[in-house]
């Protein structure tokens, strides 16, 4: 018979991971139409236009979030009135001087990979030979998402294509860039004592970055056949009016950082002057990756 203090040491234990993770797959359908992507592998895009890219700026999170400017005790009229009189005016001015001073050069690399899932796994092929392969291809790598122990028991590899269904399915995957000129400016600006300028520069280069991302996963949306299903108005794109995910890792569905060395393995954001930190942050900071689900049923979720 276990002794007391036994059954307490017991009961105080922490659980191992497979024992807090259940295995077992969700009910996330497989059976809904894997799209065919224009090319395989990865593309380096430049030469963007900004005014294709600032009307995919969250004014939410810039003017409330990076700005601070709150509503606290205004009216909605109050609020409305000031941004429109105040903010919005200092988007309009900051927007013309990063264009016109190519404060911020945006720059995309992206690609599209043959993957299958595999348990929690998501296999990724060889692009050389492993897009007709249904997972026999070369794997290049794999990334290990976590699993829900409860409610749906969701995992991201749960929208892709099991290895044992013998269809290989495609992973998109996306690094864009503001560049390094918006980090310098608004280093200037903090080193001038100008700090208020600073926070303004320095917030718009950050939703940028967000703006473009946000900009180009509606391109791959267009280019996978499946940009019907997006709202015609961008600010509903904001809370995902849209088919499919885009997940970035240190998120909760997907929250290991170090998974940013294997999307930089794939894509090689080097090529639009990116790079990682220790700490698995991409440098420079008006800058942001992630891989981009199709499957009609991802959204986001917390593990």
């Amino acid at each position: 018979v276990a002794s007391r203090a036994a059954k307490i040491a017991e009961a105080q234990r922490t659980p191992s991971v497979s024992e807090r993770v259940p295995s077992a797959r969700s009910d996330t359908s497989v059976t809904n139409t894997v799209p065919t992507p224009p090319f395989w592998g990865s593309r380096v895009v430049e030469g963007l236009d900004l005014n294709d890219i600032y009307p995919f700026v969250n004014p939410v999170a810039l003017f409330r979030g990076q700005w601070q400017f709150k509503k606290g005790a205004m009216s909605d009229a109050e609020y409305d009135a000031m941004i429109e009189d105040k903010v919005v005016p200092i988007f309009n001015r900051l927007k013309e001087r990063c264009r016109a001073e190519k404060i911020l050069q945006p720059k995309v690399v992206y690609g599209y990979f043959p993957c299958n899932a595999d348990g929690n796994d998501l296999v990724i092929w060889d692009p050389a030979n492993g897009a007709q392969s249904g997972g026999a291809g070369n794997e290049l790598l794999r990334f290990t998402f976590p699993r829900q122990a409860d409610k749906k028991r969701l995992c991201i590899s749960d929208f892709f294509r099991p290895i044992s269904s013998g269809q290989t399915d495609v992973l998109g995957l996306h690094c864009v860039t503001m560049g390094s000129k918006a980090s310098e400016a608004a280093k200037a600006l903090y080193a001038a004592n100008e700090y208020q300028e600073y926070l303004y520069l320095h917030g718009l280069g950050v939703e940028t970055a967000e703006a473009l991302a946000e900009f180009w996963h509606k391109r791959m949306r267009q280019e996978l056949g499946i940009a019907g299903d997006d709202s015609s108005r961008i600010k509903d794109l904001f809370t995902q009016h849209y088919r499919g995910s885009r997940y970035s890792f240190g998120y909760p569905a997907c929250p290991d950082m170090s998974d940013q060395d294997k999307l930089f393995a794939l894509l090689k954001p080097e090529r639009i002057g990116c790079v990682l930190t220790e700490n698995h942050q991409i440098d420079p900071e008006q800058s942001t990756s992630a891989i981009i689900v199709h499957h009609p049923e991802a959204k986001y979720f917390n593990v």
